[in-house]
């Protein structure tokens, strides 16, 4: 068996589905293992995998960690094993904690965000000196699945979580403004909500190739309509408010972090 997934919540989910629909992976490659017999069992049927217990997860080459962080020191004991590979999905747990707790240094980070249940993740990779270079590459195809991988210090993911994990809730916040703004002047609900989607969506691909500066510029012509928006949205502090939001959400997860050790 090529990975044991433990937990396979809803991040863990659209890793292991991103990689069967890849065909990075078969299901007869994959286990799942979880404590709670029901949980496994529908887990298994949803995805078409095995189901592991004590003795048959450490079978696997590699083992996807994917329970919440109060979970892992219950989940730990189970799943330790000598020299074992490991990958890990929780959120404010360390390298080197994870190596404690499980006894293995072969240790990998991963921090995806929502945008894998959609393969438009971005998904940070940190490692400890002891995980092999097949270690490495088999948490990057893994995460290749679901969308694009940047290989970031572990001192930044903190960082990352703050911006690219808080990022979505602020970019939907921003989406129902617009929405809130076009039932305003006139528009339907669902209209309203349709343009304000296709504008996201549309912008977040011009950006691939332009500058945020070099977009807002091209649509603010001198005298229009847009560059009477933006000089409302700077009068408002919507620069601040997203960047104290990327620094506060930082803050927090530097506090989680904390809590960890």
């Amino acid at each position: 068996m090529k990975l044991a997934i433990v937990g396979a919540g809803k991040m863990g989910g659209a890793v292991l589905t991103g990689c069967l629909d890849a065909g990075i992976l078969n299901p007869e490659d994959v286990g799942i293992y979880h404590p709670k017999p029901p949980r496994l069992e529908a887990l298994t049927r949803k995805y078409g995998v095995s189901a592991l217990d004590d003795d048959t997860v450490h079978h696997a080459e590699r083992v996807l960690i994917a329970v919440k962080p109060q979970s892992f020191e219950h989940v730990a004991p189970l799943i330790a094993g000598r020299n074992t590979a490991y990958i890990s999905l929780m959120a404010g747990v360390s390298l080197r904690n994870i190596a404690r707790r499980l006894g293995s240094n072969r240790v990998v980070r991963a921090m995806p965000n929502l945008g894998a249940s959609a393969r438009l993740s971005s998904t940070a990779l940190a490692h400890l000196p002891e995980a092999t270079t097949e270690d490495l590459t088999a948490a990057e195809q893994l995460f290749d699945a679901v969308g694009t991988v940047h290989h970031i210090p572990e001192a930044l993911f903190d960082a990352f979580t703050g911006l690219a994990g808080s990022g979505p809730a602020f970019a939907a916040i921003v989406a129902e403004a617009l929405a809130d703004g076009g039932v305003r002047v006139g528009f339907t609900r669902d209209t309203a909500q349709e343009l304000a989607q296709q504008v996201l969506l549309a912008t977040a691909t011009l950006l691939k190739t332009k500058t945020p500066a070099e977009l807002k510029n091209e649509v603010a012509s001198a005298g229009g309509t847009a560059i009477a928006g933006v000089r409302t949205l700077e009068r408002h502090r919507l620069r601040f408010a997203l960047i104290d939001a990327i620094e506060q959400a930082t803050s927090r997860a530097v506090e989680l972090s904390k809590e960890d050790r």
